[in-house]
């Protein structure tokens, strides 16, 4: 049966797409090895699936229809540089968002979790720490240059819109992963 690599996310608005390309243009003359991300396809991932099924996606968008009735929309603002594990030997760097906008966001995230684990689908076992990913490490080589480049100027502070939530379907091909749109589920306003 055909398998559906499958995640849950929120898109990011072009504003913010622009200044994070600017960032990235910045990032990748500092050399390094690492694999930026194209703006384009940034987003906040609220639940990531792996491989299903299509029966398993039809019980996926039951679920977050259920998380996302009767939700407003709302707004977030991008915050703090940073990577994951840390500067020091990073893996992953990202945008952050501002603390006091994220209650709502953690709220919608949990109620998706909450009801995906009713029809099968495991609890994420790591903490939801909402960012949005703008490059992967493959290798140590000039990371200090990198970091350096990464560090050297805040990222300016953007708000972004969130009116609906996307059930997203990732192919992964030798350019990297392209994203599409399966589901969309509005926010109230």
């Amino acid at each position: 049966m055909e398998k559906i690599r499958t995640f849950i996310a929120i898109k990011i608005p072009r504003k913010l797409e622009a200044a994070l390309d600017g960032l990235l243009a910045e990032l990748r003359r500092a050399g390094g090895d690492v694999k930026w991300v194209n703006p384009a396809s940034v987003h906040i991932t609220l639940k990531f699936l792996g491989e299903i099924t299509p029966d398993d996606v039809a019980r996926v968008s039951r679920a977050v229809e259920s998380a996302t009735a009767g939700k407003i929309s709302f707004v977030l603002s991008s915050g703090a540089k940073g990577a994951f594990p840390n500067l020091r030997r990073p893996r992953v760097f990202w945008v952050g968002l501002q603390e006091q906008h994220q209650a709502q966001l953690r709220e919608l995230q949990q109620d998706i979790e909450k009801r995906l684990e009713a029809v099968g689908f495991p609890r994420e076992a790591r903490a939801f720490k909402p960012h949005l990913t703008i490059g992967r490490v493959r290798s140590l080589r000039d990371i200090d240059q990198v970091v350096t480049a990464f560090t050297r100027n805040d990222f300016p502070i953007i708000d972004l819109p969130v009116s609906e939530v996307l059930i997203m379907k990732s192919e992964l091909t030798r350019a990297g992963a392209v994203y599409s749109v399966q589901q969309a589920f509005p926010l109230g306003k």
